[in-house]
Order: C-alpha cells, then sequence, then structure tokens
C-alpha cells in the first residue's frame, strides 16, 4: 500500500486537497479532525494537556479550551514543543491503527492528512510526501475567516510553523493554492497518475 504524506501551513487549502483525492478513491486520514474529535472530550489525551499546560486549559465539559490552550502552548518554543510531543504521540497511535485496517482492507493507497508531517517524522513513514503553499495574504484571510480569531492570532500561528519555501525542499511534490480551483484539480490529477503509475509497477 502507498502511503501519501500530505502538508501545509494553517490556510494553505490542504483540506481542500485531501478532499479531492478522497472523491478520486484515496481515503483520507485527517489528523486535524482526530486531534479535534479527541479534545472535544474527557480523554487520555485532554487529561496528559491539562497536566502539562494546567487545569485552566479545560473545558467544563472535561474537553479542551482552544483558545486557553493557544494562550499557554503558544508563548514560547518550548511549550509549542511539549504540545506537539503530546498530541503527535497519541493522533499516530490511531493513524497507526487506521493504516494496518486499510491495508487488511487491500486498500492501494491512502492519504495522511497531517499539518505537521514532518515535525512528528511520520513522513519517514510515507512512501510519497505532498506539501500545499499558498500566498501569506491569502493564508491570512483563510484563517482568521475559518477559526474566527483575530490577524494577529492567525499571524502568531503561521509565523510558528514550518515556512512555505522550507516544507517545499523536504517534500517530494509541491502544489500552489492560491485560489485557482481549476489549476488545484489538475494538480491532483497529476499525482492520481503518479500513484496509478507506481501501482502498476509494483
Amino acid at each position: 500500500m502507498l502511503i501519501i504524506g500530505l502538508a501545509g501551513g494553517s490556510g494553505s487549502g490542504k483540506g481542500i486537497v485531501s478532499s479531492l483525492f478522497s472523491v478520486n478513491g484515496v481515503p483520507a486520514f485527517d489528523c486535524d479532525a482526530v486531534y479535534h474529535d479527541l479534545i472535544s472530550r474527557d480523554c487520555p489525551l485532554t487529561r496528559e494537556l491539562a497536566d502539562a499546560f494546567g487545569a485552566g486549559v479545560l473545558s467544563a465539559d472535561g474537553g479542551i479550551d482552544r483558545r486557553a490552550l493557544f494562550a499557554a502552548a503558544f508563548t514560547d518554543g518550548k511549550s509549542r514543543a511539549r504540545l506537539n510531543e503530546i498530541s503527535h504521540r497519541r493522533i499516530l497511535a490511531v493513524l497507526r491503527d487506521w493504516i494496518k485496517r486499510a491495508e487488511e482492507k487491500g486498500i492501494p493507497a491512502v492519504i495522511v492528512d497531517a499539518p505537521l508531517l514532518f515535525e512528528s517524522r511520520f513522513d519517514r513513514e510515507c512512501d510519497l510526501t505532498v506539501v500545499v503553499t499558498a500566498k501569506k495574504e491569502l493564508r491570512l484571510e483563510r484563517i482568521v475567516s475559518r477559526d474566527g480569531i483575530t490577524r494577529e492570532e492567525a499571524e502568531k500561528r503561521i509565523a510558528a510553523q514550518i515556512p512555505d519555501d522550507e516544507l517545499s525542499r523536504r517534500a517530494d511534490v509541491t502544489i500552489r493554492n492560491d485560489g485557482d480551483v481549476a489549476e488545484l484539480v489538475k494538480e491532483v490529477n497529476r499525482i492520481l497518475k503518479m500513484i496509478k503509475e507506481r501501482g502498476k509497477k509494483q
């Protein structure tokens, strides 16, 4: 089975690319969706985050207050690294189980939609890595609109992530997503063709 790692900074439009792969028969594992599901309720991840950053990051129902966690974990590099270490470990356990079940079903290729693909080092377990990039101003607009945060908070989020040029250097394939849907579909189709060609050789 071909494991494709998909990465991209906040506001890059990575989720749209993942959806395009899914509708073309390549199942996607959305690390963000799994993370948000886990922190929405009382579970080992939320309790570990509370131990690391204080009970103030918990919401009334035992989940995580995302704004409080953002304020606590993005104060410095050490705190952010601690947040990533805890989150990656929990999510990767779920991901590896999902991949195992997909392989048992005979699925030829899967997409791992992972914003922190390289930071978590899961890229080493992928056969192909793809990154989605976009102009910074467009990313900021998307983040503010999607998450309801301030532009300043969006700026901090982007600043805390690997720059687009570095992502492109690390990846096998780069997709630009500056708003041209037709071009985006064209790029995804190009990668789908690569996947099919690899499948024929195996």
